[in-house]
């Protein structure tokens, strides 16, 4: 099965755990945690009051028997804000405001039990036999899982260009048209719905959230993958979509042979070059200037995913909890990778990583308005499933 079949925007809606609803998840919203000051305490079971990222890294901190190491002597200050900065420090104040490694119970360690969902099975946005529940998001390593995900889709859209002969060699690598433009953002559709559905939070709303959700996390999704690729392997000027066709901010570079020029050509050549100008700019120079890797490409998806630009409360109403847990989680493991691959600048890494997200959403907003215009982006000639999430 392609990755590109069975495109219908139509997922599984589950319903939330029993342990997530029950009456003890939460306590009087006049307490703050006591570890970060968070003002939202999610619950006290493990001995003093936390929020749930500070919950949830408490528990698995002392159910992996983790080892963590304090840069700053041991005296770095816990806030909401900063609680990730360090993870020694901030697991010796779980230990110092009363938290207690006897009061994590069996089922905690296993985790919630999955629901039943009382609904019906509807067909995936993917195809539904190849499609797995896999609670990414449980697991003790939240972004190697992840970049394996992003290894294997990057592997079945190769060998389905190869097999489709749509794969540009990258020696004579042509200009990328409408069909190469319409065929990118399919298979980007495609991919981030299945990434989504590793995640808990996305897993759990509405058909109709997960539309409005992928209208901007789509090309997010394709602006990351694009932008690392021509990263690490265009030229100067060029960018680089997944079938190895490219974009230049010449309009006329790579043009067909006889092509005719219309009255609008000198327009669409204009805003052709800011908009690819802006792309290269905006996510491909920083990218390429800070050698993003993929365990980093890995984690500005999921946050992406989990803060989209438009009220959060609209599309994760009732997921705040899973939303939460697995941005920590994120965060945590991000700042981790940071420390350990620039061990005296890690904290300035992890700040370069997640100010990319505001290039991105630039790069989105070029792209929308590019649809607009562009005889390569014509929106009147996309996949109907295409134009439906965009339209939603």
């Amino acid at each position: 099965m392609s990755p590109f079949e069975n495109m219908e925007l139509s997922e599984v809606d589950s319903m939330y755990s029993s342990s997530a609803s029950s009456p003890s998840s939460f306590t009087s919203s006049e307490e703050c945690c006591a570890v970060c000051g968070n003002e939202v305490v999610n619950s006290s079971r493990y001995g003093a009051p936390g929020c749930l990222g500070c919950v949830v890294f408490f528990r698995r901190a002392i159910v992996r028997n983790s080892t963590f190491k304090c840069l700053r002597d041991g005296n770095c200050n816990i806030t909401n804000e900063y609680r990730c900065a360090c993870r020694f420090c901030r697991l010796q104040k779980c230990f110092t405001v009363g938290m207690r490694p006897e009061a994590i119970q069996r089922r905690d360690l296993v985790g919630p039990r999955s629901p039943v969902d009382p609904k019906p099975s509807l067909k995936s946005l993917i195809d539904p036999v190849a499609v797995t529940e896999n609670n990414i998001d449980d697991s003790s390593n939240l972004l190697q899982n992840l970049v394996l995900l992003q290894n294997q889709q990057t592997f079945k859209a190769t060998q389905y260009f190869t097999e489709n002969n749509l794969l540009s060699s990258t020696e004579s690598s042509r200009r990328a048209d409408s069909n190469d433009v319409n065929l990118m953002f399919k298979l980007c559709m495609n991919q981030a719905s299945e990434w989504g559905r590793q995640l808990k939070p996305f897993k759990r709303i509405s058909i109709e959230a997960k539309q409005s959700i992928l209208a901007e996390y789509g090309f997010a999704f394709l602006l990351v993958d694009q932008g690392f690729k021509t990263a690490r392997e265009a030229k100067d000027g060029f960018w680089i979509l997944q079938n190895n066709t490219f974009m230049n901010a010449d309009y006329f570079l790579g043009m067909p042979e006889g092509y005719e020029v219309e009255k609008t050509t000198n327009k669409k050549a204009e805003l052709h070059e800011k908009f690819v100008t802006d792309l290269l700019n905006s996510v491909a120079k920083p990218f390429r200037d800070l050698e993003i890797d993929d365990i980093e490409c890995a984690a500005l998806k999921t946050v992406l995913l989990l803060t989209p630009s438009f009220s959060k409360r609209a599309v994760y109403a009732g997921q705040e909890g899973y939303v939460a847990s697995v941005h920590t989680q994120c965060m945590e493991e991000l700042m981790e990778h940071s420390l350990n691959k620039f061990p005296d600048r890690g904290e300035e890494r992890f700040g370069e990583i997640l100010l990319l997200i505001s290039s991105i959403r630039c790069g989105i907003k070029a792209i929308y308005n590019q649809t607009r215009v562009s005889d390569v982006f014509n929106f009147t000639e996309f996949d109907s499933v295409v134009k439906d999430i965009l339209l939603c």
